[in-house]
């Protein structure tokens, strides 16, 4: 049976996360793999990802920790996603669930938080089958809260 695993970025599967393409309804939501890992390269607290099935990568996860925030924005998932050939497969919320597991390995982790656009209601809904609680709060960008309490 296909394994999904999170692997660090490596200059084998950078290229491949370059590669990867979203839904057309998708691609003005996310910002693209490329400014998110030339992100990660001058933010310390970055630490881009790449999604892999088996040896295929499938999708790109960019997680950030940074000490000095409050509890609830300590923790935090900037970046998801899964090519548009391996959506809706469950996938991503497998992803999701290890990117969850690796976070709550630290004993300071009592909130998970990410963010989407309010009317983005196809992530809303994946968010929240994960057990993500909207906030109502929201992000400089305009972008809903959501939090996972660990």
């Amino acid at each position: 049976m296909a394994q999904i695993s999170i692997q660090e970025l490596t200059v084998k599967n950078m290229y491949k996360c370059l590669e990867l393409k979203l839904a057309e309804d998708q691609v003005d939501r996310i910002a693209p793999n490329v400014y998110s890992i030339a992100e990660s390269k001058v933010n310390p607290n970055f630490t881009p990802c790449a999604i892999h099935l088996d040896e295929e990568v499938i999708g790109f996860v960019m997680t950030e920790y940074d000490p000095n925030e409050i509890e609830s924005r300590k923790y935090w998932i900037p970046r998801f996603m899964i090519d548009i050939s391996y959506q809706r497969k469950g996938y991503g919320k497998e992803a999701m669930l290890q990117v969850i597991d690796m976070f709550k390995e630290n004993d300071d982790c009592l909130y998970i938080g990410l963010s989407t656009e309010p009317d983005n209601y196809s992530a809303l809904r994946f968010y929240e089958s994960l057990g993500y609680v909207n906030t109502g709060e929201l992000l400089e960008e305009s972008e809903v809260i959501l939090l996972l309490k660990v």
